[in-house]
């Protein structure tokens, strides 16, 4: 299965999350199995309709739907409706390229249920602004959830800059994802963003290869 099939900005959020996603899954699982043996929840949240979305991949395959599910996400994405189609586009431009990158990760990054676990101390909320977008169109503004569905009370808050050039050269492999995550301008809660950065870069080997 392509990544075209699966990006494109013609299909509805529950056509892509919910149809394609568990089918390009299992087109994948083989690979999937050599970067992960844990179960990996998320969901998508819609502010401006109200709908969500939550999907899981395993080893043993995928499986979608709308609502929550009875376990916790890792992460929720939430953002409006109205970004979707442009938002979709922009990410296809991304995928391919970042798709002949993992191969050098294989061996290096490998997700365990003792990662996962680990992470389960998270809690907060990551807001992102993607800048300087090759359309020339307006930034591109969501917020992702740590650990839950919803923002837990009094949740420390970091607000990430991200520049679309930076995510460009990690999906190319010119620059790997720590060398590009100690270069974002951070707001807010530094705590959280540093201790999730520490978190990843002890966990999972990142540089690149």
């Amino acid at each position: 299965m392509e990544w075209s099939e699966v990006l494109d900005p013609a299909l509805s959020p529950e056509e892509l999350i919910c149809e394609k996603v568990p089918r390009l899954h299992e087109a994948r699982l083989e690979q999937f199995q050599r970067f992960s043996s844990a179960t990996l929840i998320f969901s998508v949240e819609f502010t401006d309709t109200g709908d969500r979305f939550t999907f899981s991949l395993s080893p043993d395959g995928a499986e979608a739907r709308t609502g929550e599910m009875i376990d916790f996400p890792q992460a929720t994405a939430r953002g409006a409706q109205s970004d979707w189609s442009r938002a979709v586009g922009l990410v296809a431009t991304l995928v391919e390229p970042a798709d002949q990158q993992i191969e050098r990760y294989e061996g290096k990054v490998h997700i365990t249920q003792d990662i996962v676990d680990g992470f389960e101390r998270f809690d907060g909320v990551l807001e992102v602004d993607v800048v300087d977008l090759p359309d020339g169109g307006p930034k591109l503004s969501f917020e992702v959830i740590l650990n839950d569905y919803e923002e837990p009370p009094r949740a420390p808050r970091a607000h990430l800059t991200v520049p679309w050039q930076v995510l460009d050269e990690v999906a190319h492999g010119h620059l790997d994802p720590v060398a590009a995550a100690k270069g974002l301008r951070i707001r807010g809660s530094m705590g959280l963003a540093l201790d999730l950065g520490g978190y990843f870069d002890q966990q999972l080997d990142l540089s690149r290869g």
